[in-house]
């Protein structure tokens, strides 16, 4: 939310937390109604969070650096993956069916893509969504291994299929050729280069990564989150990527 305040959901004790980013300590709480899927920030100084089994997006108002509940959407979706989308617009990516959404603040739907309309199966489970500066949106799915590329009207300009991505979860636009994709399985984080589909390493087991699944990127502090949810969940921060 900002380079000193960072919002993390917390799946397993179904709470949001806004974590003080330079010591790491509890800022503030929320308990949510379901166990948080996905979470981004909006340009009101709110938030959204995916709550899937409950078929919501609670949105949370973020006042004094205390967190407070605000109004759910009700989506008739099962929702994980989420992005703000402009000021007023959100991308979300749902299971059963599996598709990606592009609604209102007020649930309104503009448009979606699923696999039928794609032709072919590329959504299928675990979706992350990353936003470019350019409004390109990317979808990550750990089920067909796939990274996919949209525009603003939700339209499939590119999949990217790489050998060597094997469990591809959360996803972060960099800048125009980098998006950061965390590897579960691999244990790494590579760069794609979206205008050519090359792919860089970038972290590894030997800088500490261990089963990566969010991740985040402030770039008022060049600072990379990479969070790990397993028995024990973790946050690492990297500098100067």
């Amino acid at each position: 939310m900002s380079p000193t305040r960072l919002l993390v959901a917390d799946y397993t004790n179904r709470t949001l937390r806004l974590l003080d980013s330079v010591d790491g300590g509890v800022v503030s709480r929320v308990t949510l109604s379901d166990e948080p899927r996905g979470v981004c920030v909006l340009s009101d100084g709110k938030a959204a969070v995916t709550l899937r089994k409950v078929k919501e997006i609670q949105l949370v108002r973020v006042v004094a650096d205390t967190l407070e509940l605000d109004r759910p959407i009700a989506v008739e979706m099962e929702v994980a993956g989420i992005a703000a989308y402009g000021s007023n617009n959100l991308v979300v990516s749902c299971q059963n069916p599996s598709k990606v959404v592009m609604m209102t603040l007020n649930g309104q739907v503009i448009d979606e893509m699923d696999n039928q309309k794609a032709g072919k199966q590329l959504f299928q489970n675990k979706n992350f969504i990353a936003i470019s500066n350019s409004g390109d949106i990317f979808v990550s799915d750990v089920g067909t291994r796939t990274i996919t590329q949209m525009d603003r009207t939700l339209r499939i300009t590119h999949t990217f299929t790489i050998p060597t991505l094997t469990t591809p979860h959360g996803i972060v636009s960099v800048s125009t050729d980098q998006l950061l994709v965390a590897d579960r399985d691999s244990h790494c984080i590579v760069i794609l280069n979206p205008t050519n589909g090359t792919v860089t390493p970038l972290l590894g087991q030997s800088d500490g990564i261990q089963k990566p699944r969010a991740i985040a990127w402030c770039p008022a502090s060049e600072k990379l989150y990479v969070g790990r949810c397993e028995s024990r969940s973790t946050l690492r921060v990297f500098t100067k990527i």
